[in-house]
């Protein structure tokens, strides 16, 4: 089964041309990085580029941005957003005039209330600024290096709700299931995600969904199913020994060998390539609706199902590959280098070798014309639910 899955996946990679044009082959944004966080979202970004996106945007904090921007000149950095202390610096710089003469309890009130409108205001500015690039993006990641900060929290849960609306895919991935775990809601019922919890992040989804993790039937997979069954439409990657990928009807298991060091940053690696992958399934699968020839599929796997599982195993190929070359010494900069190589050896895109993606056929490289894709072609959607 794992290398007809791996066949599939070939599909939905495009292929090298030189008819493709900028932007065709994915344009990814990640929502993250903050004062004490800036490594997490130029991973995210940069993995996105390092399998073959195009175009790579980081939406993160005013204070954030001077450094991404250092590690990379090949990122688009959006210093939209302020943190709490930025904010009380604004107010203090500008405070509004007159003011209550009353006591000292009135006085606190009073700065209280300014600080709670003036956190709304920026909350919704710097949300509008985010969503005037949702007609430019194919898939957003949140969470990496965005910290816990309040008002960045705010911004986020904003812009998971407007894109959420918008039907713009999601990925979550680290303080982004933080809020998930903290307000589920965010997500329920929404098939455009996927959620990438290691072992203590799914813990506290898992807990705050009721599901208890001790008892019978304890194996990872049932719990798996039961904690995606309570979300009704996201897909789950949990990251462990192996990543096992669940949308609450379809478990796959992605075994393929890692690399034996656990640097920092992985998940943070993984979450880019998944939104990678999840823009080449949509962008395939849309342009399998708007052909002619007829595209005959094997059933019922879930486009989040199959790109999270394509990404997996580019993810693991890598690590694997940049163990073999660093050891011990292995950090997560070798594996971004490395990614280009696992997608050339995993699915041979130079020359034309892939499948289709969008502005090809899309029974391009389909082995037969068979595939596991067929019903989501049909439906029209692409796991596309609101």
């Amino acid at each position: 089964m794992s290398d007809e899955i791996r066949s599939e996946v070939r599909r939905i990679v495009p292929a090298l041309t030189d008819d493709r044009y900028k932007g065709q082959s994915g344009k990814i944004a990640v929502l993250g990085g903050c004062a004490e966080y800036t490594g997490a979202p130029y991973f995210a970004a940069f993995a996105a580029l390092a399998v073959g996106a195009d175009l790579s945007h980081v939406f993160c904090s005013t204070s954030a941005a001077p450094v991404i921007k250092q590690y990379s000149p090949d990122l688009l950095v959006h210093p939209y957003f302020m943190q709490t202390a930025d904010l009380l610096q604004h107010m203090r710089a500008s405070p509004p005039a007159g003011g209550s003469m009353g006591d000292a309890a009135a006085a606190q009130q009073d700065a209280a209330a300014a600080q709670a409108a003036a956190a709304a205001a920026h909350v919704a500015e710097a949300t509008a600024e985010v969503e005037g690039w949702f007609n430019r993006l194919d898939c957003l990641v949140v969470g990496p290096g965005l910290g816990r900060d309040p008002l960045l929290l705010d911004i986020a849960r904003a812009v998971i709700l407007r894109a959420r609306a918008a039907k713009i895919p999601l990925v979550l991935d680290g303080d982004g299931l933080f809020l998930v775990a903290r307000e589920p809601d965010l997500v329920a019922g929404y098939t455009n995600c996927v959620l990438t919890p290691n072992l203590n992040e799914f813990r506290r989804l898992a807990s705050t969904l009721g599901v208890s993790l001790h008892g019978p039937n304890n194996d990872r997979s049932s719990k798996l199913v039961e904690v995606t069954a309570h979300l009704r439409g996201p897909t789950l990657v949990s990251k462990g020994p192996v990543d096992a990928i669940c949308d609450g009807k379809v478990t796959m298991i992605c075994n393929a060998s890692g690399g034996a060091k656990r640097c920092g940053s992985q998940g943070d690696i993984l979450a880019g390539t998944i939104a990678t992958f999840i823009a080449w399934t949509l962008a395939f699968l849309d342009s399998a609706r708007q052909s002619a020839e007829e595209v005959v599929i094997l059933p019922e796997i879930n486009p989040m199902v199959l790109a999270s599982y394509g990404a997996c195993l580019v993810t693991r190929t890598a690590a694997a590959y940049a163990f073999a070359s660093r050891k011990r010494a292995m950090v997560a900069s070798d594996m971004l280098a490395q990614l280009g190589s696992a997608m050339e050896m995993l699915f041979d895109t130079a020359g034309g070798g892939a499948g289709g993606g969008a502005g090809t056929g899309a029974a391009t490289g389909g082995g037969q014309g068979q595939g596991i894709m067929q019903a989501h072609t049909a439906a029209g959607s692409g796991g596309g639910g609101s």
